[in-house]
């Protein structure tokens, strides 16, 4: 059989934090048949990363357009861990639609998701290209978790769900919010017109809900997956909506968790914040303890029709740090399912209109999350 192209895939920003936790993932699970390299700006230390996983290394900086284009044309698909994707993403995304290189990343930026699908989706959907970003925590348990919920109840009602974490951030997850701070971009999607409620209890939960800092994201994935998929199911339809809060166990934790979102985006909007966040928060290429990622967790409850009265319930356990772990996993099996052609479509998508249920039968496979 003749390859046309040198790799199946090839992981941008393998020398980052989360990058190498990537390549981790991708040494453990990648298929004995798989062409794999690492690519990374830094040439010694993304050789290292080579070494360890004896796999090629490539070089690549993010705003070298000519680089990033000689990457993707080498490529069937390419995952990237590098960020701030408003930043360093562009080029790379481009040259993935120029050569018809299939596309994931770990972006959480709704500015600039909703920037590549005015760009790329139609192109990509009449080439057969196809486009995932935010496949990581954001928001690959999510988005699969309500298509699944939607599909085992074959109508379309509006869903609630409710995330409990424990885990923590790493530099680059931070850094990506400055980023966005300083552009102006730390905004809720502008396609969400609902007021929110910031605090209110759940009493047949025993807990109160309060605002999540993924909330935005997760919803507006959830919603384009619902406006992709509505033509082929009944799951999705005018009667659809998702709405996301974080679960915590006492109505004064609740507010202090919608204090410390609100102090949170102040400070990403400020200068001043933002020099204190660079100063004192972690730089890119730290983050949290190895125990830490393999003990935290995120748990999240679907709830379908009303709230007092669910249609409805099911648990999602999720294994690992949130930031790191879980958002791993999810990547490098988007990876692996684009490498091995299972994508039922092309444009900018999100995982549960692009992969749906051969995503997610992937990661039970490998014990990433459980229905409780």
């Amino acid at each position: 059989m003749s390859h046309p192209r040198k790799f199946d895939l090839v992981l941008h920003g393998a020398s980052g934090f989360t990058g190498q936790l990537a390549a981790q993932e991708l040494a453990a699970h990648a298929p004995a048949h798989l062409r794999w390299a690492v690519c990374g700006r830094s040439q010694a230390r993304v050789a290292q990363i080579a070494q360890k996983h004896k796999v090629p290394a490539l070089c690549a900086d993010g705003l070298d357009r000519a680089a990033v284009d000689a990457l993707a044309a080498q490529t069937r698909v390419v995952l990237s861990c590098a960020g701030p994707f408003s930043l360093y993403g562009n080029a790379l995304v481009d040259a993935c639609v120029k050569h018809g290189t299939h596309y994931a990343d770990l972006s959480g930026e709704l500015p600039w998701i909703h920037q590549l699908i005015a760009r790329h989706h139609d192109a990509c959907s009449a080439a057969g290209t196809t486009l995932i970003p935010a496949s990581g925590f954001d928001s690959v348990p999510a988005d699969l978790g309500v298509w699944a919920l939607q599909q085992e109840l074959g109508a379309c009602v509006p869903i609630h769900g409710f995330f409990a974490i424990r885990g923590g951030f790493n530099g680059g997850t931070l850094h990506s919010g400055i980023a966005l701070g300083e552009r102006g971009e730390l905004q809720a999607d502008p396609l969400e017109q609902q007021p929110r409620r910031q605090v209110f209890p759940v009493p047949s939960l025993a807990a109160w809900a309060a605002p999540f800092l993924m909330a935005p994201v997760n919803e507006s994935v959830v919603r384009r997956s619902a406006a992709l998929l509505a033509p082929s199911t009944q799951a999705y339809g005018e009667g659809f909506a998702y709405h996301e809060h974080l679960l915590v166990r006492t109505r004064s934790k609740a507010h202090t968790m919608a204090v410390l979102l609100k102090l949170s985006n102040a400070m990403l909007n400020s200068s001043l914040g933002r020099k204190f966040l660079r100063r004192f928060g972690p730089k890119p290429g730290e983050g949290p303890s190895a125990q830490s990622i393999r003990e935290d967790y995120a748990r999240l409850t679907l709830r379908a029709g009303p709230l007092d009265k669910p249609l409805a319930q099911r648990r999602w356990f999720w294994n690992g740090d949130p930031s790191n772990q879980i958002t791993v996993r999810c990547l490098v099996q988007t990876g692996l399912a684009l490498a091995a052609g299972e994508a039922q479509r092309g444009g900018v998508l999100t995982p549960a209109s692009a992969l749906g249920a051969t995503l997610l039968q992937r990661l039970f496979a490998i014990d990433a999350m459980r229905i409780d």
